[in-house]
């Protein structure tokens, strides 16, 4: 047998460890697997996945270790629909050949060569040690509704071109949004939350007014970032967030405002 029953770890979930044969594949299907993990140790098994086809349970594949990625083109038109890239070691591969994806947990920042743009049927998006300045995960992404980035700490702006419109849930971690004006183009965010270990403080200052545009933002979260101005705005807007939480002295609102609520967080210059 070429694959090790995992289920115990993970429900029903293959661990490809050698040449896939196509008795093995029968197994895989008669049982009713859902997922199978690549890793170095699938040898011949991933570097041609095509058996994948002959499994119609398979919802997801895993990607761990240092391994040379197979083409995961050929899963276009099979029942897979999730990739989990569990690993910043694998080879990245073209962002073309993940255009069937339709949920994403990635590890690596840079594992779809071109960028994390541009996938016309992801709607769930997470993605570990991001990298840079400028971020354009999301871009184009037509089906996407919800986004979850980890940084490394640093201040950072989007750059899309095509803000992906159905955007819904946004949730950044040890990342300090620079401004809001690309997030504000995405009309249908109900969930925006920036959690950081302190306020970056002594340089720049959040302009949150764009966000009072937002017709549906119902849950705000943004005071672990930079110090905030346009606060009134916000405040004024008819977005349904029952209150904002602020760091005390770091903004431009009234404290009295019955949706403003001052909190004391822990500052960084």
């Amino acid at each position: 047998m070429s694959f090790v029953d995992d289920s115990a770890m993970f429900s029903r979930t293959a661990r490809i460890a050698g040449p896939m044969t196509p008795d093995d594949t029968r197994r895989l299907a008669g049982a009713g697997y859902e997922g199978v993990l690549l890793d170095h140790g699938a040898g011949d098994a991933a570097s041609d996945l095509r058996w994948i086809a002959d499994v119609p349970s398979l919802r997801f594949v895993e990607v761990t270790g240092k391994i040379a990625t197979p083409s995961l083109a050929v899963l276009e038109g099979t029942s897979v629909r999730s990739l989990i890239v569990s690993t910043n070691q694998a080879r990245p591969v073209p962002t073309g050949d993940l255009h069937w994806a339709e949920h994403i947990h990635s590890e690596s920042f840079g594992f779809a060569a071109g960028g994390w743009v541009g996938l016309p049927r992801l709607g769930n998006l997470v993605l570990g040690r991001v990298a840079g300045e400028t971020v354009t995960a999301g871009d184009g992404c037509a089906a996407l509704t919800s986004l979850t980035l980890q940084g490394k700490g640093q201040t950072f702006l989007f750059e899309w071109e095509s803000p992906p419109a159905k955007l819904e849930r946004m949730h950044l971690i040890r990342l300090r949004c620079r401004e809001v004006t690309a997030v504000s183009a995405c009309r249908a965010l109900r969930s925006l939350h920036i959690d950081n270990s302190a306020v970056l403080t002594g340089g720049e200052v959040l302009d949150v007014s764009p966000l009072a545009g937002l017709p549906d933002l119902d849950s705000l979260g943004i005071a672990e970032n930079l110090p905030m101005r346009g606060v009134p705005r916000l405040l004024e807007s008819r977005a349904p967030f029952g209150w904002l939480p602020v760091a005390k002295g770091l903004h431009d609102g009234d404290p009295a405002h019955p949706r403003l609520r001052e909190f004391v967080y822990r500052t960084t210059t």
